[in-house]
């Protein structure tokens, strides 16, 4: 509406509007894409979408992506070969959203802790304030966000997703008190046969 009023703007305020109406388009397009994942409500893949997936091969892609969009952040990835029966695209969701939180809630510059384990888990900590212990059994719900979170940006949605993908492959995710501070999630998956 700003551009269409005012067609005489100087470049750089019309540059300004345009990469914050790109912005704003991104995260609506996040937010749509996460309303549709909680609309699965906990259903389990199908079978057509099950493949066997490297989750250390998944949390390496996931980090490198995350490494571009928070290029302050510094990620510490150590994995071993796990292999899991996943929806690939469901899981990268998962694991995408852990390490989105964890940029969020530590410090601007990190670092983020990426664990793979061959038993199929993956841990991601952040160094941050933590999750009080009277949060810890709402983190995973839907809308929900801490008080101190709510000044974020931010729908309360992303560790919501994670519960559900956990839980509709048979898995599990927690969170608890890193040790030093700081919150570690943590969500294990079956490993493949």
């Amino acid at each position: 509406e700003v551009l269409r009023a005012q067609p005489e703007l100087p470049a750089d305020q019309r540059s300004e509007i345009l990469d914050d109406v790109v912005a704003q388009a991104d995260e609506l397009g996040l937010l749509v894409a996460d309303l549709i994942e909680l609309a699965r409500e906990g259903e389990a893949p199908s079978a057509a979408d099950l493949e066997e997936v490297r989750l250390d091969e998944l949390a390496a892609e996931a980090v490198t992506r995350a490494r571009r969009h928070a290029s302050g952040v510094v990620f510490d990835l150590q994995t071993e070969p796990a292999v899991v029966e996943a929806d690939r695209e469901r899981l990268c969701r998962a694991v995408n959203n852990l390490l989105e939180n964890a940029v969020k809630h530590g410090p601007p510059s990190g670092p983020v802790d990426v664990r793979v384990t061959k038993d199929g888990t993956v841990t991601v900590r952040d160094h941050g304030p933590g999750v009080a212990d009277r949060d810890r059994e709402h983190v995973f719900d839907r809308f929900w966000r801490a008080t101190e979170a709510r000044g974020r940006p931010g729908s309360g949605l992303g560790l919501a997703i994670v519960a559900q993908v956990a839980v509709s492959h048979g898995g599990t995710v927690a969170v608890e008190e890193a040790p030093g501070g700081g919150a570690l999630f943590r969500l294990k998956l079956p490993v493949a046969a």
